[in-house]
């Protein structure tokens, strides 16, 4: 019997999870330590690197060789470089797929025989953040696919023994770097995602530098001189305050700085004013999820939250506060994305599992939607200028349930138009701008010769639950067809994938 597994591929910490043979989820801790949760930080050195707690602790003495992060990385052209000891544009240093792909081997040696995983993104991932997602698994030897953060925890809570949700939840999804937001219907062991939103730029990282400016700004007003912000042991001194302030009304802690060591005292609120925007930034997006999936507050009967940043007092308040009832609690918030990924992984492999796992499997039923709108390029005319115009044209909108087909009719632009762009666009909005808009595929079609405008075009897409998408573009007249797959796939083979990575891994 193959083993199931699920990877929660964090920001600041990472799990990995297991079915039991009764089916039942489970974390596999690190055997070294029997933690159950891994800093997603690697140290790299000459020859060997290390993943982890251990990692942060050379970075104090070597902080230029220690990459974090990669995870908000993924969409970036950008390397990091042990020479400047961050994240630069260029070539000569390690792409997030590979400091990523460290983590994931990290978690693999946690037990044996895995080969094919579950990896949980963002439900903002962008087309390029899950390509090089699964980069960083092909790198680490591994079969992957991806599932959205937020429904894989609501996977897990849905499947939580004792448990009985039933109706709308919305899950509050508040990590590291990234925040989403989902609500689903769920009636017994059926989930029904509706709609997700989020920032994937907005985390408990983002908190942590609030912190540091406080200090500097306390630090430098008594002792006269500012801070190294970017020092490794400020970074995790303002990490464990803000843990503190989750459970103390102040807290103080002595900073080593450039005049010697000081006593600074952080207040709640004082913490709590720094981070407003960002939770500005929370309360719209909350609207924007209840719009979206047309409900009330009322009509939500629960708030379930994930991700280490939800114990913040501050946070669950205005959850409390925007759905007129507290978020469940009861849960660890740090695990349950990758227990909810095991779920998952049991669900895409069922020929993998024992006879009392395929029987829990067989309770569980889960239906995504598309997370982007999905749509096209094509010329329009522009009636005020008397000219055309590229634009976009959505073929499938955003939280259309999986799995699905749309169909949209087009047609030739002039007379002895000879070939067509077939293009693929990926967005976050309804957006008709280009400039907005990613073009995630693209093919030439050949008409031949003496074509006539407005000579009909088919365009369809059909969307699978597995986040597989097939494109067709169909010259009607000439009953020709330009076929175009969407599956994200590592976008680099092996070979360049290990470029400057052969070392041991601790």
């Amino acid at each position: 019997m193959k083993k199931v597994i699920g990877i929660d591929l964090g920001t600041t910490y990472s799990a990995i999870a297991t079915l039991d043979d009764l089916g039942n989820p489970e974390i596999i801790p690190n055997p070294e330590n029997n933690n159950k949760i891994t800093r997603s930080a690697v140290y790299i050195g000459k020859d060997n690197a290390i993943v982890g707690d251990k990692a942060l602790d050379a970075s104090v003495t070597e902080p230029k060789k220690v990459a974090k992060h990669a995870k908000i990385k993924m969409e970036d052209e950008v390397v990091f470089s042990t020479k400047d000891g961050k994240w630069i544009d260029g070539k000569k240093g390690y792409t997030p797929s590979q400091v990523s792909s460290l983590v994931l081997k990290k978690l693999k040696d946690y037990t044996s025989g895995i080969k094919k995983v579950v990896i949980t993104v963002p439900a903002l991932f962008a087309e390029a953040s899950r390509s090089a997602t699964l980069d960083a698994a092909k790198l680490a030897g591994l079969e992957a696919e991806l599932i959205n953060e937020p429904t894989a925890a609501v996977l897990h809570y849905a499947n939580l023994p004792g448990v009985k949700l039933s109706g709308r939840v919305l899950v509050f999804d508040l990590g590291g770097g990234t925040f989403d937001i989902t609500i689903a219907k769920i009636k017994d062991k059926k989930v029904d995602v509706i709609t997700s939103v989020g920032d994937k730029h907005l985390g408990g990282e983002d908190f942590d530098k609030e912190i540091i400016k406080i200090i500097d700004k306390k630090y430098k007003k008594a002792k006269g001189k500012s801070l190294n912000i970017n020092d490794a042991k400020l970074s995790m001194a303002a990490e464990k305050i803000k843990k503190f302030l989750s459970s103390k009304d102040k807290v103080a802690e002595i900073i080593d700085g450039p005049k010697g060591p000081h006593k600074i005292e952080i207040k709640r609120e004082e913490f709590e004013e720094s981070i407003d925007t960002y939770i500005e930034k929370i309360k719209m997006l909350m609207e924007e999820a209840l719009e979206r999936a047309d409900c009330k507050p009322s009509n939500i009967s629960q708030s379930l939250l994930v991700g280490g940043s939800t114990r913040i007092p501050l946070v669950t308040n205005v959850i409390t506060k925007i759905m007129k009832k507290a978020p469940v609690k009861g849960v660890n918030v740090d695990e349950a994305v990758a227990l909810g990924a095991a779920i998952y992984a049991g669900l895409q492999n069922k020929t993998d599992l024992n006879s009392a796992q395929k029987k829990a499997m067989s309770k569980v039923e889960l239906n995504d939607v598309c997370n982007f709108y999905m749509g096209t390029l094509v010329v329009v005319a522009d009636h005020e200028r008397k000219m055309h115009a590229t634009a976009n044209r959505i073929i499938i909108p955003r939280d259309t349930p999986l799995p699905c087909a749309e169909t949209a009719d087009f047609a030739l632009l002039y007379d002895g138009q000879e070939t067509l762009k077939c293009s693929v666009t990926q967005s976050e909005g309804e957006e008709k701008e280009l400039d907005f808009v990613e073009i995630v595929a693209e093919k030439e079609m050949k008409l031949g010769k003496g074509r006539s405008e407005g000579e009909p075009i088919k365009i369809t897409y059909s969307y699978d639950t597995n986040g597989k998408m097939h494109c067709t573009f169909e010259d009607v007249k000439k009953k020709t067809k330009v076929e175009l797959d969407l599956k994200p796939e590592g976008s680099k083979t092996i070979k360049d994938l290990k470029e400057n990575l052969d070392f041991e891994i601790e």
